[in-house]
């Protein structure tokens, strides 16, 4: 399945990182899907989040995040999201779902066969020249 991969260092005043964060570093991995949709002339929405905590997060831990696309419907698709740490111990696992809307109206609209067509890739997307095989 496509999926896009992404690395930050947590930041955190406190020490520990506040699973609140947690959200912003999630959306913060999903802008490769948001340009994509904008490229194809939709916008994606988030419209669910589920997230499961499984490790304390500490401030200045390098974490990776996966993105992968699992499931696409009429007018929404489904991203799985996992948070590693340089441990490769996960920390979190997300499900969300965006809708696909009309960048002008702000109606829902079909998702475009462009990334319907992903879902049944096994390559690394990149809003700039689509897809990137997978090697």
């Amino acid at each position: 399945m496509v999926y896009t991969e992404y690395e930050l260092l947590s930041e955190s005043g406190h020490g520990h990182v506040s699973n609140v964060t947690l959200f912003d570093y999630l959306d913060q991995a999903r802008k490769e899907w948001y340009y994509f949709c904008r490229m194809h002339d939709v916008s994606a929405v988030v419209v669910h989040v589920s997230m499961d905590f499984k490790k304390e997060i500490f401030d200045k831990e390098k974490l990776y995040i996966k993105t992968v696309m699992n499931r696409v419907g009429n007018t929404s698709f489904t991203l799985t999201q996992t948070i590693v740490n340089q441990q490769k111990e996960l920390v979190a696992q997300a499900e969300v779902v965006l809708a696909t809307i009309d960048r002008e109206t702000r109606m829902k609209v079909s998702v475009p066969d462009e990334l319907r067509t992903l879902l049944n890739n096994n390559e690394v997307l990149d809003y700039k020249h689509s897809v990137t095989a997978n090697k």
